[in-house]
């Protein structure tokens, strides 16, 4: 009934030069460019994305929320990533999927800045930097990609459009929404379309003349399964993609309730290669950032896990003002100048004094905690062995800690950058 209250229409294409007349209640009503309806704004200045100013408003808005949620952390300290998690779905959640049912015609520019949002909010909690790897966010939190948040809600819609009976407004509206289709027009039903197949081209929707024909909600098959695969497989190929970042990521395993461990993200390679298992992959919350209560210490080991760190096998990656990209052979530890500066060399190897000092003290707690964890011994894969440490659910808090103080350290000096590399070396 909302429909026939509204007093005058709004045209979503572009105005034609006699503009229509349109009667309600006996009245003359002039069409708008612009007009809001139930909190969605929709103005039809721009044809091909009539909702673009509800996708600037809803990210403001959601993006003051963001900040409003962290500035709490001046008050009380660190946000736990728990309780952030927990603020996130309450508080801005909302307002990067308000509306995602009707307005889903959104372009890739304009969903990232509900992406950007999320990711912003995330990687602030988890102590990450703005260069951090994206897929971290979700590996290490249990969030979904908000993108395919923004697939799943239109589906939800569409089910529940047809469970309902063929003379209500809203069936109505999907069966004409699906004939413009059929006859090559844009509309709801044809956006729908096109994001399935972008985001989730293994899932088909019915014909056209099945869903006008549909009863209820059946013929769509099982959707959440559909998109939870299209997830892992997003996943796993951005873990690829960054594969030189992520391979601790991809090795770390979690502890079980029976004292196994499962791998988080459940690759099947032992080694720190690429991601082979998407189907396996289990977005779920880290559980050493329950377990680690020292908030510096805890984004410690997050930024080390994630590739993240200031060790120099990140760092020189880049290029800046003052020197050219560092090929990956020549990015040596600052203190022994013969290994590759990585986390592994870092923790395991390296022979600086103060290091090893820090090494022998984490032993003895590692051994103390966890009398049946494994001993390193010079024979063992390193990465592998970090990545097992930080599985280690009786000894989370000292590896943090530990981690914490060796990054210290190496942050205390400065990068070995060979001098060819710098952009004036004179200045040197």
């Amino acid at each position: 009934q909302l429909n026939l209250l509204l007093p005058h229409p709004t045209l979503h294409y572009p105005a034609p030069s006699r503009p229509p007349k349109h009667r309600s209640s006996q009245q003359a009503r002039g069409a708008l460019a612009q007009q809001l309806y139930l909190s969605i704004f929709g103005h039809s200045a721009y044809s091909s994305l009539p909702f673009f100013h509800q996708f600037v408003k809803k990210s403001e808005k959601a993006r003051k929320v963001a900040h409003a949620v962290l500035h709490v952390e001046s008050m009380i300290g660190a946000l736990p990533v728990h309780e952030g998690k927990i603020l996130y779905m309450g508080c801005i959640d909302p307002h990067l999927i308000y509306g995602s049912e009707v307005a889903i015609d959104a372009s890739k520019a304009l969903m990232d800045q509900f992406v950007n949002v999320q990711l912003a909010f995330f990687r602030r909690l988890l102590g990450l930097s703005k260069t951090s790897i994206r897929v971290a966010i979700y590996t290490e939190t249990g969030i979904i990609p908000l993108q395919f948040r923004w697939l799943n809600l239109p589906l939800r819609a569409l089910a529940y459009f047809l469970s309902r009976p063929t003379n209500t407004f809203v069936r109505a509206a999907l069966n004409e929404s699906i004939d413009l289709d059929s006859a090559g027009k844009k509309s709801w039903f044809k956006g729908l379309k096109d994001v399935i197949n972008t985001l989730c081209p293994h899932y088909e929707l019915p014909d056209n003349t099945t869903l006008c024909s549909a009863s209820d909600s059946t013929v769509l098959g099982d959707f959440n399964k559909a998109i939870q695969t299209a997830v892992t497989t997003w996943i796993s190929d951005e873990l690829n993609r960054v594969s030189k970042r992520s391979y601790l990521l991809q090795i770390r395993q979690e502890p079980q309730e029976n004292g196994r461990l499962k791998y988080h993200i459940s690759c099947s390679s032992a080694k720190p290669v690429s991601c082979q298992s998407s189907q396996s992959i289990q977005l779920m919350l880290w559980s050493a950032l329950d377990e680690i209560q020292n908030p510096r210490h805890r984004k410690a080991l997050t930024r080390l896990i994630t590739g993240d760190h200031s060790l120099a096998v990140v760092r020189l990656t880049w290029s800046d003002n003052h020197r050219l990209q560092v090929p990956h052979e020549q990015r040596l530890c600052r203190f022994c100048t013969q290994e590759v500066e990585a986390p592994e060399h870092a923790l395991l190897q390296c022979p600086h004094q103060a290091l090893v000092d820090l090494r022998a003290s984490f032993w003895r707690d590692f051994k103390s905690l966890h009398p049946q964890g494994l001993t390193y011994t010079t024979v063992m894969d390193q990465p592998t062995y970090v990545a097992y440490l930080a599985s280690c659910r009786p000894t989370f808090a000292v590896l943090a800690k530990w981690v914490f103080e060796v990054l210290k350290i190496y942050d205390g000096t400065p990068l070995l950058i060979p001098r060819e590399f710098l952009r004036d070396s004179r200045s040197r």
